[in-house]
């Protein structure tokens, strides 16, 4: 086998295998975009048609009323994904100008904020008075805080992997992997996003 070959186990230049990479997180995001807005659509369709006064259940002898919950801690979790997002961004910057430094501090602040949100979101699971099965907004709830729990996770995996890998020194020759991990931060503060807002409106 060739250098070239062992150097380049795709036998692609780097951009071309990182612009195919690129497109398959973009093709993801557009089949989780379609997810979300049906959530979302789903979410005021139930609310305004209410049928059989099951959005917000009445009290009965075995069960209490159903109230909404504070849309605040949605809203909280969005604000510590946005920084986050913030942090990643500065990191991309900062490896796009060559600054190895930069990019893992900046990486690891990111994946901080990622970590703090998705232990927040997590907790809210047990703070909320009711059940699934307590009445569509609540079942709407689950469906928003289960989507948004699955997104910071999986934004928590890659953000630690994309510090490690900054960390060891794998993004001094390209750096397309952390422009993948960026596309996919900012669609998951905009999903999270999305979830507060249709949450406020309870």
């Amino acid at each position: 086998m060739s250098v070239d070959t062992h150097a380049n186990p795709h036998h692609e230049h780097p951009d071309v295998v990182g612009s195919r990479n690129r497109l398959g997180v973009i093709l993801l995001i557009v089949a989780d975009v379609a997810f979300a807005l049906s959530m979302v659509f789903t979410y005021f369709y139930l609310k305004a048609q209410n049928v059989n006064e099951m959005w917000l259940p009445a009290a009965t002898e075995e069960n209490p009323a159903i109230t909404p919950v504070s849309s605040s801690g949605a809203w909280r979790i969005t604000a510590i994904a946005a920084v986050g997002l913030i942090a990643h961004f500065i990191a991309l910057r900062n490896v796009r100008s060559g600054n190895q430094s930069g990019l893992k501090t900046f990486g690891l602040m990111a994946f901080i904020a990622s970590l703090f949100a998705t232990v927040l979101q997590i907790q809210q699971f047990g703070a909320v008075p009711f059940t699934f099965y307590s009445g569509a907004y609540a079942s709407c709830w689950y469906l928003f805080a289960v989507m948004n729990t699955v997104h910071l996770l999986l934004t928590a995996f890659i953000s630690l992997g994309n510090w490690n890998r900054s960390r060891l020194g794998l993004y001094k020759a390209d750096h397309w992997h952390v422009d993948i991990v960026n596309v996919w931060w900012v669609w998951m503060v905009v999903s999270s996003l999305l979830g507060a807002f249709s949450l406020s409106f309870a």
